[in-house]
């Protein structure tokens, strides 16, 4: 498992998770109502990351892609 720090404008999380999509997604799913979100979300293991400070290692994930697939995970959950 990895320690992963999540960052999307307003949101700014640390998650150990197994992988970069599963941290990301987590980090949806505990989003409030006064979160805002960026068009991106930035996650590294180095630290929190944004436009500015991102490099080659850090992980950038389009937002909608995160809702896409913390969508699917909800849906699999329900389905059980």
């Amino acid at each position: 498992m990895g320690k992963y720090y999540i960052r999307s404008n307003t949101l700014q999380i640390t998650l150990s998770k197994k992988d970069v999509l599963e941290a990301a997604i987590s980090g949806f799913l505990l989003t409030n109502k006064f979160d805002t979100l960026d068009e991106y979300f930035y996650i590294d293991e180095r630290g929190y990351r944004d436009y500015i400070s991102a490099d080659k290692e850090t992980k950038v994930i389009q937002t909608k892609s995160i809702v896409r697939a913390a969508w699917r995970e909800l849906s699999k959950e329900d389905d059980e």
